[in-house]
């Protein structure tokens, strides 16, 4: 019993995790940044998601008005990817984090 907590409480902060650390990203992003500059790496995260996780990607854009014109926040695709298991949201932030180190902000 005691181990099964625990094993739910790791798989609820790695939740949080994912969806706390792309909301700090894109919050330093947008207060680093002029707007159509933080809008471009704001896609460009998006589409890194996309590339490797295209099913959390389509559900995100399913939530917009215009899928086909539009593109998902990170946000968005990080709350579907949170449905996933442990390993995909692990592998999840570490592509968000290299994404994130690899800028120049």
């Amino acid at each position: 019993m005691l181990i099964e907590q625990f094993h739910l409480i790791m798989y609820i902060n790695r939740m949080g995790s994912l969806n706390t650390r792309v909301n700090e990203i894109m919050d330093k992003i947008y207060n680093s940044n002029g707007p159509s500059n933080a809008t471009e790496l704001e896609e460009e995260l998006a589409k890194k998601l996309k590339e490797n996780f295209a099913d959390s990607y389509k559900k995100a854009a399913n939530d917009l008005v215009d899928p086909e014109n539009e593109i998902p926040s990170p946000g968005s695709i990080a709350a579907y990817i949170s449905e996933s298991s442990e390993a995909e949201q692990t592998k999840a932030l570490s592509i968000v984090n290299d994404w994130f180190d690899n800028l120049e902000i």
